[in-house]
């Protein structure tokens, strides 16, 4: 008798854990929220958390609707620009080493033919490698500018996108904050 107890608790164990394995294996990844902007919201008519669950759903649609702006779309978008003006600043940082080699270069040839092929290097390399770093100070700043402009188009859309949705909530009776 004890043995087959044994085996019978095995078995449950067993389907326990493959149960839960395979919960595991279909959940896939987290649902995004549909309160992006972290508010409070209390169920101030005694909606139950399933009902507050799909009440926020519908806001979060209306505010959508009416803003015609999704904060988790416009979230990717702003990534990919912020990446894109990172990418170039980056790229642009380089501009006084380019312009120093590439004055050098041209300081050799110049120098060579006046006699002196190591000091058209330096005369060269200084004054393109000035010109250049020049040139990369201001598409960095360019890039900064344009990622910073991004990041404050996307803080005034959603504060807008924000307000409609807390307005959808209180309309269902909800208190947030």
């Amino acid at each position: 008798m004890k043995r087959s107890m044994k085996r019978s608790r095995v078995f449950v164990v067993a389907m326990i854990t493959a149960a839960s394995v395979a919960t595991v294996a279909h959940a896939g990844p987290p649902a995004l929220s549909t309160n992006p902007g972290n508010l409070v919201i209390f169920p101030a008519r005694g909606q139950s958390p399933e009902q507050q669950k799909a009440d926020e759903a519908t806001a979060y649609d209306w505010a959508t609707k009416q803003t015609g702006w999704d904060p988790y779309q416009a979230k990717t978008l702003l990534d990919q620009q912020t990446q894109a003006a990172t990418a170039a600043g980056a790229a642009a940082r380089g501009g006084a080493v380019k312009g120093a080699a590439g004055g050098a270069l041209a300081g050799v040839a110049i120098g060579a033919i006046a006699g002196d092929a190591g000091k058209g290097a330096a005369i060269g390399a200084t004054s393109l490698g000035l010109t250049g770093g020049v040139r990369s100070r201001r598409a960095t700043k360019a890039a900064g500018g344009t990622a910073d402009s991004a990041v404050a188009a996307y803080q005034q859309q959603f504060a807008m996108w924000n307000r409609n949705f807390m307005a959808a909530m209180e309309a269902k009776g909800y208190t947030v904050r």
